[in-house]
């Protein structure tokens, strides 16, 4: 973990300094990894928390407040149409998943 922090650190000074970061969306997630014996268990094909909650951490200056949080459910196969989504490209119709942006611009999502 200290070395993915350093890294992202590296990575946002960078922005920073180039000019960038305000022009920048900056996504974070990451696999939640394998279980270390919760529930009796080593893998994460599981109904438990520790199987399906992973990290997504989202900076997008001037849209998405810093420090900020929310509990909606995303899934993985969100992320492509988030991209599309925030490039201002339209999703083909036949892809899974929903943007997350209108969640993003702090608005509720329909369920």
């Amino acid at each position: 973990m200290d070395s993915v922090d350093e890294n992202i650190g590296r990575l946002l000074d960078y922005l920073e300094e180039s000019g960038l970061a305000e022009n920048t969306v900056v996504i974070y997630s990451s696999d939640q990894g394998w279980y270390l014996g919760e529930h009796g268990w080593y893998d994460k094909r599981w109904m438990y928390e520790e199987s399906f909650r992973t990290p997504l951490i989202i900076r997008w200056p001037d849209v998405t407040p810093a420090s900020s949080e929310n509990a909606d459910l995303v899934q993985n196969l969100d992320y492509a149409q988030t991209f599309l989504d925030i490039c201002g490209v339209q999703s083909p119709k036949n892809m899974q998943g929903a943007s997350i942006t209108p969640t993003l611009h702090g608005k509720k999502p329909k369920y």
